[in-house]
């Protein structure tokens, strides 16, 4: 797992380049529509953990669902509750938004 994730980095960010390089030598429409998809599906990806936790603390989804969505989003399970203080901070205000009142 740890020569996983960098190796996958490092791919993301050639394949962008690449995209890139063909969008400014030879202007395809093609290269313009699939580095906006490829740049905004991490962004998708963070954004839906939030309306995932609401969901689920609501109990609109059944608890038979916590193993897969603790194993779905880990990468952010791990930030919220191990990351840096700020990052941290946000996520679990982030969380908090949908989350149903304690009255």
């Amino acid at each position: 797992m740890t020569i996983i994730l960098p190796a996958l980095a490092v791919a993301f960010a050639a394949f962008c380049v690449w995209l890139t390089v063909r969008i400014v030598n030879r202007r395809e429409r093609w290269a313009k529509w699939t580095l906006t998809v490829t740049l905004s599906l991490p962004v998708l990806y963070v954004l839906s953990y939030g309306p995932a936790e609401w969901i689920f603390s609501r109990g609109w989804l059944p608890k038979s669902t916590a193993p897969a969505l603790r194993i779905i989003y880990h990468p952010i399970l791990q930030l919220r509750f191990d990351g840096p203080e700020p990052i941290s901070r946000a996520m679990k205000w982030y969380c908090g938004i949908g989350q149903p009142s304690a009255d």
